[in-house]
């Protein structure tokens, strides 16, 4: 189960009945609070603890999930705001002959399948993650650990499918 507010899946948890499985949390920094942000990863942490039969898990970005973006096309590690990432992809993608970035592109996916490398980001992601080792999840900026889902999602796709990632 996937769900991408923070506070629905421990409500829903109980509204669903959910004993046994995989919970999902993805979030982004954004301006939140850092005890906020970093509370979630020990609450997922706290609640396996309590059910080894549901396990949560957290799909992070600090700052933004245009990180997570970014990384199918370069290794980025300044801790820039969001809008170098935006002008990063307005340069790529007019590079690439696909016109602007916009935020929710319904055609996001396809673009970062197609014209960038899921593998590289999902290489570049551990590496900055396994560097911060030690660090809160707002410590490690920019950082992201969305590639724990790609990878665990990755698992349920065909063959063919399965060596982009």
């Amino acid at each position: 189960m996937l769900f991408s507010h923070t506070s629905q899946p421990y409500q829903l948890r109980a509204l669903y009945k959910l004993q046994k499985g995989q919970i999902w949390c993805v979030y982004d920094k954004d301006s939140f609070p850092a005890d906020d942000f970093n509370g979630e990863v020990l609450r997922a942490e706290r609640l396996n603890k309590e059910n080894p039969e549901l396990q949560y898990h957290t799909a992070w970005s600090n700052e933004c999930i245009e990180f997570w973006f970014l990384l199918h096309f370069a290794y980025y590690t300044s801790n820039n705001h969001r809008t170098e990432y935006i002008s990063f992809f307005n340069d790529k993608f007019r590079e690439l002959g696909i016109g602007k970035y916009q935020k929710n592109m319904k055609n996001i996916f396809d673009i970062l399948m197609e014209k960038g490398n899921p593998k590289l980001a999902i290489r570049y992601a551990k590496r900055i993650i396994k560097d911060g080792r030690g660090k809160t999840p707002t410590e490690i900026a920019p950082g992201t650990e969305v590639y724990a889902l790609v990878e665990e999602l990755a698992k349920y796709l065909p063959e063919e499918i399965k060596d982009y990632f």
